[in-house]
């Protein structure tokens, strides 16, 4: 039986109406690097696009993307930073957990945007692929994690 991580699928956000970033209830946590790099693609501040959280759980501080995305272009519906975007956008519509390093499927945004692919196919993309960058990045979010401000 094939595994969540296994999952190939392929999606067409270029049609999507239901942008995943437009929503304001999902939370993109972010690394120092994937900070740097907005702000150099942005050329806003830091300020401009991160909000702290407290993790109710653990009392942690992590930094967040604020949403509504303020980098997808609302005219156009793409995203601004695209080659710069943080890893939860690019894994999305997996969603790496950062409390449990679990991956979870949300489908559910992408309705007939998504696509599974056979396991063998040349196409699109599954978690495996990404594993080293979603190792790091876990690693370097509770590294930079605060407990006090």
């Amino acid at each position: 039986m094939q595994g969540l991580r296994e999952i190939r699928l392929r999606t067409d956000c270029r049609s999507c109406v239901n942008k995943c970033c437009s929503q304001p209830y999902d939370w993109v946590y972010l690394t120092a690097q994937e900070i740097d790099s907005l702000k150099a693609a942005s050329g806003l501040s830091e300020e401009d696009f991160v909000i702290r959280r407290r993790n109710a759980n653990t009392g942690h501080i992590f930094r967040t993307l604020n949403l509504p995305c303020r980098f997808l272009d609302t005219e156009t519906g793409e995203c601004k930073v695209y080659e710069s975007r943080p890893l939860v956008c690019r894994l999305f519509p997996f969603y790496p957990e950062p409390l449990t390093g679990d991956a979870t499927l949300l489908p559910a945004q992408c309705g007939d945007n998504l696509h599974f692919l056979a396991s063998d196919s040349k196409e699109g993309w599954c978690i495996t692929d990404q594993e080293d960058d979603v190792r790091h990045w876990l690693t370097d979010l509770w590294r930079e994690a605060l407990l006090k401000e």
